[in-house]
């Protein structure tokens, strides 16, 4: 009988061999789809801002050409209705039932929590609008709770779910004295006004002008990349909530490189308290008051960051 043949069988070297090989070819592939990931994440992120750009100025449209305020509920008139800059978005980014649903005459927290039980501006508050978040954010917990206490003000307690994008209310006084600029009052405010309308037409130039920056990951305190494990205490950039009206009061600090200390050099990427906030690498997204939309590096000098965020301080700036 002719003799059987017998295919040769992998060795135990050859096998470790197969597998050391493979695991190099994972070890190189797996940083060029993180890259791919993070690089789609990006470009998700500065689409929102687009839309967030168009969504101002087809409001604004709707309002003699003015910018809606960036907060609701500083003046005596408003301070029993606040609310954040983005509920009068909402019906321009698809939202139109959530914004059907908001009573503007009831603060953003109205519920049967507070003893108005046909109220859901609570509801409505805590609800995450896809258009205000960026898919790079690694974690969310769902609606943030937060105590308000700072007398005058009698203390009062909340829900809110968080957006990644905010208008800043402009460039903070501890931060001008550090950098020894002479403006005051309204020379560092931001695009957006409080409790009123402000004209699209800014007077800096509103390709010059930031009208909404990336500030992500709140309610948490991020600093340098690490999640602190903390809550933030919202009474230096506010909580994070689009529906929230502390939110809309955030400003420009600036923060020492570990984003422990404020005012400070830093700018980006150091503290989501003091400045503006990513989880891409390299800097954060800005939406421009002509509806485009830029990446700030990390490395953006503080006074040219400080230059943009303020809408009437008389400063020409092309680029970061």
């Amino acid at each position: 009988m002719p003799s059987r043949r017998h295919r040769p069988a992998f060795t135990l070297i050859e096998l470790l061999v197969v597998i050391a090989i493979i695991a190099i070819l994972i070890g190189l592939l797996l940083p060029a789809v993180q890259k791919v990931r993070d690089a789609a994440a990006r470009a998700q992120c500065q689409n929102n801002l687009k839309q967030l750009g168009v969504a101002y100025h087809n409001e604004a449209g709707a309002y003699d050409s003015k910018f809606a305020p960036r907060l609701i509920g500083q003046t005596a008139a408003n301070q029993a209705k606040p609310r954040g800059w983005g509920v009068d978005l909402l019906p321009y980014v698809e939202q139109d039932n959530l914004y059907k649903l908001f009573d503007l005459n009831l603060p953003f927290f109205a519920g049967p929590a507070i003893g108005m039980p046909t109220a859901r501006n609570q509801e409505v508050s805590n609800t995450p609008v896809k258009t205000f978040l960026c898919p790079s954010v690694p974690s969310r917990s769902g609606p943030y709770s937060y105590t308000f206490n700072l007398p005058p003000y009698p203390a009062m307690s909340w829900q809110a779910y968080p957006a990644d994008y905010t208008p800043l209310a402009g460039v903070s006084q501890p931060l001008a004295t550090f950098l020894g600029l002479t403006a005051t009052g309204t020379a560092l405010e931001g695009a957006l006004a409080t409790d009123q309308r402000r004209s699209v037409l800014l007077p800096d130039g509103t390709s010059n002008t930031i009208l909404m920056a990336e500030v992500a990951g709140k309610d948490r305190l991020h600093r340098a990349g690490k999640d602190t494990g903390q809550q933030l205490s919202g009474f230096a950039g506010g909580m994070g909530g689009w529906a929230d009206a502390t939110s809309g009061g955030s400003q420009l600090y600036g923060s020492s490189s570990d984003g422990t200390t404020t005012p400070g050099n830093c700018g980006v990427g150091c503290s989501n308290d003091y400045g503006l906030y990513s989880f891409h690498s390299g800097g954060a997204n800005v939406l421009m008051a002509d509806g485009s939309v830029r990446f700030v590096t990390a490395s953006v000098n503080i006074r040219t960051l400080a230059a943009q965020v303020t809408y009437n301080g008389g400063e020409v700036v092309s680029d970061n």
